[in-house]
């Protein structure tokens, strides 16, 4: 079944102004046919296609399955009833098209998650396990860091029925619930172990992108890159902060059409198998769910709020 997030399509008014934005973001770019797409550095997998239209919205969604997985993720597809169908795009790429409940397309593809060639972060001290030993952290040589992304971690999108989003993605793909929130929110993983989410799934009076979360090296590549992104006229978010839901530390900034970045670092990983009991049964869990465990400044109103036209 579900084992990678691949990538996902967007579709954006402006190829440059989305070039600008997510090199800014420290990401690279090429072209690819009459697309753009997005890569991070030293690794070999497009994390982001671009496609020019009308308005911005979220095309697609790519996960990654096993060798010989794709007839699994058919044999569900079918008895679920899910219409099978071509890209809704011109892609250089195969696998399976459907569209969720929520008419969101996606596609599966037999696909591996790539390497990063980039070289490990620095070890870090903690009490009691000091493991970086007569290495600076810091580089005091360098004028500056820089925010270098080494995956596509998770997107968060909205949908008007999380319930029923969440069914479809545990009982059809197979996706695993690891913390939610009743109706409002749910965290959902691969059961092959891995991320305490891939994909998220929030309430909304409709369908479109939150989120697109990228790992990078340390906490200081977070508040880099969202200071540079700021400082070059980029709205804030929210952050810099850690979540109760996932444990990983963030900040988030806004893209040019008001979806949002997020620089994650030290999320949860939870292995295939594990006895994993989500949050969200209790109120205080749920509040764990829904807030930060802290930030330095409380989250804006519009955090949730869902900029996407409907259809």
């Amino acid at each position: 079944m579900i084992r990678s997030l691949n990538h996902v399509g967007l579709i954006v008014p402006s190829l440059e102004i989305g070039r600008a934005f997510y090199e800014c973001a420290g990401l690279e770019t090429r072209a690819s046919g009459r697309d753009l797409v997005c890569r991070c550095e030293g690794r070999d997998q497009d994390q982001i296609r671009l496609i020019e239209g009308p308005k911005k919205r979220l095309a697609y969604v790519s996960f990654g399955t096993h060798a010989g997985g794709l007839s699994e993720v058919r044999a569900r597809l079918e008895a679920a009833d899910v219409e099978i169908g071509h890209a809704p795009v011109e892609v250089p790429f195969g696998g399976i098209w459907f569209k969720d409940p929520d008419g969101d397309w996606i596609n599966v593809q037999e696909a591996d998650d790539a390497p990063s060639t980039l070289p490990p972060p620095p070890e870090i001290n903690a009490p009691q396990r000091y493991r970086r030993i007569g290495v600076r952290a810091c580089d005091v040589t360098s004028s500056h860091k820089r925010a270098r992304p080494r995956r596509l971690g998770h997107l968060i999108k909205f949908s008007p029925d999380v319930d029923r989003a969440v069914r479809f993605y545990s009982d059809v793909l197979g996706l695993l619930v690891s913390d939610r929130a009743l109706d409002i929110l749910a965290f959902m993983r691969s059961p092959f172990g891995g991320d305490h989410h891939m994909l998220g799934i929030a309430k909304s009076s409709h369908t479109g992108l939150h989120h697109l979360s990228f790992e990078v090296g340390d906490i200081d590549e977070i508040e880099m890159g969202a200071q540079h992104l700021l400082a070059s006229g980029y709205k804030d978010g929210f952050g810099f902060g850690r979540h109760g839901a996932g444990s990983n530390y963030f900040h988030y900034v806004r893209d040019p059409w008001n979806s949002l970045i997020e620089y994650f670092w030290d999320i949860d990983v939870i292995p295939e198998g594990a006895d994993w009991t989500p949050m969200g049964a209790s109120e205080d869990e749920m509040r764990a769910v829904l807030e930060a465990v802290w930030s330095g400044t409380p989250a804006p109103k519009d955090f949730i709020m869902n900029f996407e036209e409907p259809d």
